[in-house]
C-alpha cells in the first residue's frame, strides 16, 4: 500500500458509508474534491477544513496553517480560527517545539487567523513529527468545488508543483546540490513562501463558480477532483500550465511529472465567460501570475487521475 490520500473509490466505498446521522445544517459535506465542510448557522455559513502535514519534516508549522487556510479560502470564506494537533517525535526538544509553534503563530498572522486551541504531545511510535490542523471561517456566500459548469474557463495561478518543489529542495538538499545551482536551490526552497492562495481567492471569489486547492495529486489530481465533484469534464492544454524552470529541472532529476506533484500555492478556479476579463484584471492588478489553461466541458478529461502523488515515490 502506498502513502498519501486514499483513492476516491475507497473513499466512497468505506469512508462515506460511515458518516453518522444526516443534518440539515450541512450544506457541503464530505465529497471527492470538496476542500471544506459548510454549515449553515442562522444567516451565515461556517466553513471548516482539516488537513495534515505528513510529507515534510521542515517548515511543518508554516505549511500546516497555510494548507488549511487555503481550503477555507477556496470555499469562499476568510480563515479566522485555527486548531492544530501536534504529534511530536520523542527526540524533539523544547527548541524544536518552540520553532514549530513559532511558525504556526507567524503563519496565522499572515492569513489573519487566531489559534484557539489544539493538542500537543510526544509520541514514541513515530519517527517524524506530524501536524493535523483544523481551520474555521465564515462567509455569506460559499463556493463548493461542485459548482463548475460547462463553458467556464479554467484559470490557474502561479504554477504547478510549488509545494512539492519546496519540500524536495528542503528534504533532498544534499542530493540536489549536484543538480541545481545554489541560486536555483534557494529559489526552490523559497517556494514555501508562495503556498498561500488566500490573497487570490479573496480577489476572485465574487466572480467564480468554483475554486480548488491542488494538494496531493497536483494539478492533474485537482482537475479530476473538480470533474468528479461537478459531474462534468475538463479540456485543458497541458502546455499552457505554468511550470517554473527550477521545478522542471528538479522533476527531470527525480523522473516525476510536475503535474502530478503536490501543488499547494496554485489556485484553480472556474470562471463564467462573462467574468474572464474581470478575473484577469484583478489578478494582474495584484501582480499574481496566472494562466487560462482550458475549460469545463460536458464530459471527458484530458489528464488522467494520478494513482498517488509523485512526492511519495521519491520520499518513501
Amino acid at each position: 500500500m502506498y502513502a498519501g490520500k486514499i483513492p476516491p473509490a475507497m473513499l466512497k466505498k468505506i469512508v462515506f458509508s460511515s458518516l453518522g446521522p444526516a443534518s440539515s445544517l450541512v450544506k457541503v459535506g464530505p465529497g471527492v474534491g470538496e476542500d471544506a465542510a459548510v454549515l449553515q448557522i442562522d444567516d451565515s455559513y461556517h466553513v471548516v477544513a482539516s488537513d495534515p502535514v505528513t510529507g515534510a519534516k521542515k517548515n511543518i508549522g508554516h505549511i500546516a496553517v497555510h494548507v488549511n487556510a487555503n481550503d477555507v479560502a477556496v470555499t469562499g470564506a476568510d480563515p479566522q480560527f485555527f486548531m492544530p494537533t501536534i504529534l511530536l517525535k520523542s527526540s524533539v526538544g523544547e527548541e524544536g517545539l518552540r520553532d514549530i509553534v513559532g511558525q504556526i503563530g507567524k503563519a496565522c498572522k499572515e492569513v489573519g487567523a487566531t489559534v484557539v486551541g489544539g493538542h500537543t504531545e510526544f509520541v514514541s511510535s513515530i519517527d517524524m513529527t506530524i501536524i493535523a490542523g483544523t481551520m474555521f471561517g465564515y462567509t455569506s456566500r460559499y463556493i463548493p468545488t461542485s459548482g463548475a459548469c460547462p463553458g467556464d474557463a479554467i484559470v490557474l495561478t502561479k504554477g504547478a508543483a510549488l509545494e512539492g518543489t519546496s519540500i524536495l529542495a528542503s528534504e533532498r538538499e544534499d542530493e540536489l546540490a549536484g543538480v541545481l545551482t545554489t541560486h536555483e536551490l534557494s529559489i526552490a526552497k523559497g517556494f514555501s513562501s508562495l503556498i498561500s492562495v488566500v490573497p487570490e481567492a479573496r480577489l476572485i471569489r465574487s466572480y467564480v463558480t468554483s475554486m480548488h486547492d491542488p494538494t496531493e495529486g497536483g494539478i492533474a489530481g485537482a482537475l479530476n477532483e473538480m470533474a468528479e465533484a461537478s459531474g462534468y469534464g475538463f479540456d485543458v492544454d497541458p502546455a499552457a500550465i505554468p511550470v517554473p524552470d527550477v521545478t522542471k529541472k528538479l522533476c527531470r532529476h527525480f523522473e516525476c511529472d510536475p503535474l502530478k506533484l503536490i501543488s499547494s500555492g496554485a489556485l484553480i478556479a472556474t470562471v463564467p465567460p462573462a467574468h474572464v476579463n474581470a478575473v484577469h484584471d484583478v489578478l494582474a492588478g495584484a501582480h499574481i501570475e496566472h494562466a487560462f489553461i482550458g475549460s469545463i466541458v460536458e464530459s471527458g478529461r484530458t489528464l488522467d487521475m494520478p494513482e498517488h502523488d509523485a512526492l511519495w515515490d521519491i520520499l518513501d
